[in-house]
């Protein structure tokens, strides 16, 4: 058992780092287009697994959907709209 609870909490704390990681890539002002996108579908595609959701709400992923949802770029904004959408799911 305590096997098992170590593996958990070292999973949990590679999680939150990738994610981390993930979220300061989206974050970053001078990301091309592409990139950018490809990074807030990340976010959104990891946020439908419950951790990784409160791991995002942790690191403010608010903040990186309205900025994406702002864009002028189409496919960025409405990823930005996905993601506020995840974020206000219960």
């Amino acid at each position: 058992m305590l096997v098992h609870l170590q593996t958990r909490t070292l999973l949990g704390k590679e999680l939150k780092e990738k994610t981390r990681k993930v979220l300061q890539i989206a974050e970053q002002e001078n990301l091309d287009v592409d990139s950018k996108f490809l990074a807030l579908v990340a976010i959104g595609s990891l946020m439908l697994d419950g951790l990784v959701k409160r791991i995002a709400l942790d690191f403010d992923v608010d903040k990186i959907a309205k900025a994406a949802k702002s864009s002028k770029d189409a496919k960025v904004s409405e990823a930005g709209a996905d993601i506020e959408m995840l974020v206000k799911q219960p």
